[in-house]
């Protein structure tokens, strides 16, 4: 039944420059040409990689599905059978993905930890499990992985407080607990490389393996942190004041591409831009929804309706204020310096919400966390 207790939550206040839209940055529309695939059949397409000419992705309902010729094919769930949105804990939520040196394909799921997966058969393995408790803290927000060569696994836990259902509160907090792991699959130990970060999100290692780059999406900035040479064990900025929060970064032909939510520069604010300088008023909005959704969810047991069930979750996990957010569709690209190349965007945001780019065979590939559909692009 109804609780009236609070959401516990304590949010710090929070600004930050934005870079102008000139240069690299400068609007145009070429995101507008995006071909929409399979719209209505993918749900969250996270992240994506490719094997044997097949497109690898996973949805929201925990599944992992490989795409060709217009045709989806389920081959493996991270979860259980479950009804979606409301026992997405059961689902599983496949995030980053990668392919090993092994030849497995390499799973991050935000609520059950990280998977090894058998292409040919689509067994899967857990080699961590989310109630993994490393450096005194368990994990509870596994989002993104790389792989070197020696079996390291290289993940960002986005949070020591809140997961994958309250992400939004996590963003609103702006809480300071995520981590950077090295997980070492021969010894089966893990070392927490780098922590007090704001949302680690997306990680890719250097193509000399010698610094990994590591989105923090609530500080719109990609970080380095040197994994050999005399800077070892340093920290330093990659890239910062980005037009943006940057979500997963992944290899380009000149460097790296980047996804973002949705993109704006100083003049051109978003609602969570304009409460960040206030916690009070951020708490406020943020118990306030939490309250309605309980207070809403509780209707739900004693009138079942499926409908308002949904709803009432979307509506306590913060979902519901997402429509009041304005989309500019952006990536960009990085050179090995982090200085930007080029910039892609839909100012209208024909496409937005973009996690993940993927370049292949001469198209970039547009994942989504919660776009219905995979967007494709020429080059």
């Amino acid at each position: 039944m109804y609780s009236p207790t609070l959401l516990d939550i304590t949010p710090k206040p929070y600004s930050g420059p934005f870079r102008d839209f000139k240069g690299n940055l400068e609007i145009n529309d070429k995101l507008n040409e995006v071909e929409i695939l399979h719209q209505g059949d993918l749900r969250g397409p996270e992240s994506m990689v490719f094997h044997d000419g097949y497109l690898y992705t996973g949805v929201e309902d925990g599944r992992i599905v490989k795409v060709k010729d217009g045709k989806i094919t389920t081959v493996a769930q991270t979860g259980r059978s479950c009804v979606m949105p409301y026992e997405e804990r059961v689902c599983g939520r496949p995030l980053g993905l990668r392919i090993g040196k092994d030849g497995f394909l390499y799973i991050i799921d935000a609520f059950y930890g990280i998977f090894t997966m058998n292409f040919t058969t689509g067994s899967l393995n857990r080699i961590l499990s989310n109630n993994a408790v490393i450096d005194g803290q368990q994990m509870k927000f596994p989002d993104d992985l790389d792989i070197d060569d020696e079996g390291n696994i290289y993940f960002t836990d986005a949070s020591t407080k809140w997961d994958l259902t309250t992400m939004y509160y996590l963003m609103f907090e702006y809480e300071a607990g995520g981590r950077v792991i090295r997980f070492n699959m021969h010894t089966r130990e893990s070392e927490v490389l780098m922590k007090n970060l704001n949302f680690p999100n997306g990680v890719q290692l250097s193509k000399d393996k010698k610094f990994l780059l590591v989105c923090e999406l609530m500080n719109r900035r990609i970080l380095r942190y040197h994994l050999l040479g005399a800077q070892q064990g340093r920290v330093d900025v990659f890239s910062d004041a980005l037009p943006g929060e940057p979500d997963n970064i992944r290899p380009s032909s000149r460097g790296y591409w980047v996804g973002f939510t949705s993109g704006r520069n100083s003049t051109h604010p978003l609602l969570p831009d304009v409460l960040a300088p206030y916690p009070t008023l951020k708490r406020l909005f943020a118990r306030l929804y939490h309250a309605v959704g309980t207070l809403l969810t509780s209707v739900t047991q004693l009138v079942p309706c499926a409908p308002l069930k949904e709803f009432a979750y979307m509506f306590k996990k913060g979902d519901a204020a997402l429509p009041l957010i304005r989309r500019h569709g952006i990536v960009i690209e990085f050179d090995e310096d982090g200085r930007i190349l080029r910039s892609l965007h839909s100012p209208e945001g024909k496409i937005s919400d973009l996690s993940e780019v993927k370049e292949y065979d001469g198209y970039l590939y547009l994942g989504s966390f919660r776009n219905d559909f995979l967007g494709r692009l020429k080059l």
